[in-house]
């Protein structure tokens, strides 16, 4: 990928988050970056195409940064692997205070264009799917993701470290340890 590609994805991706979708524009986006207007179209087509792109990298640096949490020691049980797991993420998101990337795109672009809702529809399988690697059966990977998703929405009104705690004990409690 191109620097010129890759500063509109960072940049982009940076107001998207911060301000949502539809609250910024492509000359808000094309100014950050520091490209013009066909720059940007010659890239990536549109908007949305962008986004996509946006949530690719996005789901990339996020599931490279729960596996560098995971070692040996978390891989033993796995009431350890969703702990870590779990520890991550809230660490993550204690640096992504804007809640979920991906649930924000599909609110705002549902009914509007399929190729975002079906990105946000595939991130969240490829998760389950990344649990079940990991080893949980079918049902303990939906059960930990809806843990980690809830945790995130309440992560977004109660203080996050209190949200860690009941999530960490949640666990403990699912897992029987």
């Amino acid at each position: 990928m191109s620097s010129k590609s890759q500063s509109i994805l960072d940049h982009a991706e940076s107001l998207f988050y911060q301000h949502g979708f539809h609250a910024v524009g492509i000359k808000k986006v094309v100014s950050q970056a520091n490209v013009s207007i066909m720059t940007l179209y010659n890239h990536f087509g549109s908007k949305e195409k962008l986004i996509v792109k946006i949530l690719d990298q996005r789901e990339i640096r996020y599931l490279d940064y729960l596996k560098s949490y995971l070692n040996d020691e978390a891989k033993r049980s796995k009431y350890k692997t969703a702990r870590t797991i779990a520890l991550a993420h809230m660490n993550w998101l204690k640096g992504n205070s804007n809640g979920c990337l991906f649930l924000r795109a599909k609110e705002e672009y549902d009914q509007i264009n399929q190729d975002i809702t079906n990105r946000v529809d595939t991130h969240k399988r490829s998760m389950l799917s990344f649990y079940k690697r990991l080893g949980f059966s079918e049902q303990e990977a939906m059960r930990l993701a809806i843990q980690i998703e809830g945790a995130t929405a309440l992560a977004e009104t109660i203080e996050v470290d209190k949200v860690e705690e009941e999530l960490v004990e949640t666990l403990r409690l699912l897992f029987n340890k």
